[in-house]
């Protein structure tokens, strides 16, 4: 029998890591598939605007060597276009992903389709773009004032939207949540967080190193023509290894789940609740072994 996670329960750090690459082994081709649908359009922008930014820098550099300077607001413009563009298709795999996991639980196990997944992102999309834009602000200013606010507040501002979108909350209460289910567990989640982090900074080195490394290259040889081949396809490579994000995504929902279980026993009550209903599915059960 297949196991089906139980994404209402109780976990430690080392369940929640091992459960989050559990879950994305079982259901990575329904999740990239959604991914790739709701997401696609910006990881090809993303790819179109992170090589023109890295060509820009390239050839800055050439114009400074010769003595020309002008380039330099036509980098600062390419770099900026392309930091808003990686932002954005960060944060529409990390809304994807949480709405791939919210259908995973309404159908109880069950595969959830591209379809599924994107009816929930529509109807999730404004109020999660405007929520994700002041906590942002509001992260902006707790790093100003001494940053010791800012990193006190990420791990809490990460579980506010999984808590809208699972209980289809506003801001106010998913905000005073986030407060309420942190308590005493902070630690816990900043280093899920910090992990998964990790772990996609590491992946995403696949592309950049070598994007720095022909940019060092091309300083000291003339391989226009095959740098500018190098520069698209590790361009592409970054873009999809945006991806990853759906990794920590993944972790944060079930940080949420075993914080509200902790505190609400949500998933305990279900369980009471439904006791005794499915007499009728008996038989998909596994056989006792004694």
């Amino acid at each position: 029998m297949k196991y089906i996670i139980e994404l209402r329960r109780i976990r430690d750090f080392g369940e929640i890591i091992n459960d989050t690459f559990t879950f994305l082994k079982q259901n990575f081709k329904p999740l990239f598939s959604s991914l790739l649908v709701i997401c696609g359009f910006f990881l090809l922008v993303g790819t179109v605007a992170t090589a023109f930014s890295q060509l820009s820098v390239y050839d800055s550099l050439d114009a400074g060597a010769k003595g020309d300077y002008n380039s330099t607001l036509k980098v600062g413009i390419s770099a900026a276009a392309n930091g808003f563009v990686m932002m954005l298709a960060q944060f529409f795999i990390y809304l994807t992903t949480l709405c791939f996991v919210a259908v995973y639980l309404e159908k109880k196990g069950d595969k959830p389709t591209a379809q599924d997944v994107w009816g929930y992102f529509k109807y999730y999309f404004f109020r999660s773009l405007g929520s994700g834009l002041l906590l942002f602000i509001l992260l902006i200013f707790g790093f100003l004032f001494c940053i010791i606010p800012g990193i006190y507040l990420t791990p809490i501002f990460y579980l506010i939207l999984p808590t809208m979108i699972m209980e289809n909350a506003s801001f106010g209460y998913s905000f005073n949540k986030g407060f309420r289910l942190i308590k005493d567990h902070w630690w816990m989640v900043f280093g899920i967080i910090f992990v998964c982090s990790l772990i996609v900074s590491v992946s995403n080195s696949i592309a950049s190193i070598p994007l720095m490394l022909v940019a060092s290259l091309r300083i000291l040889v003339s391989f226009k023509y095959l740098s500018i081949a190098a520069v698209i396809f590790f361009s592409m490579l970054q873009n999809i290894l945006l991806l990853t994000y759906a990794i920590p995504t993944i972790a944060i929902a079930l940080c949420y789940f075993s914080l509200q279980e902790r505190k609400d026993g949500t998933g305990i009550l279900e369980r009471i609740e439904a006791f005794g209903t499915h007499a009728d599915k008996a038989d998909d059960l596994p056989a006792e072994q004694y």
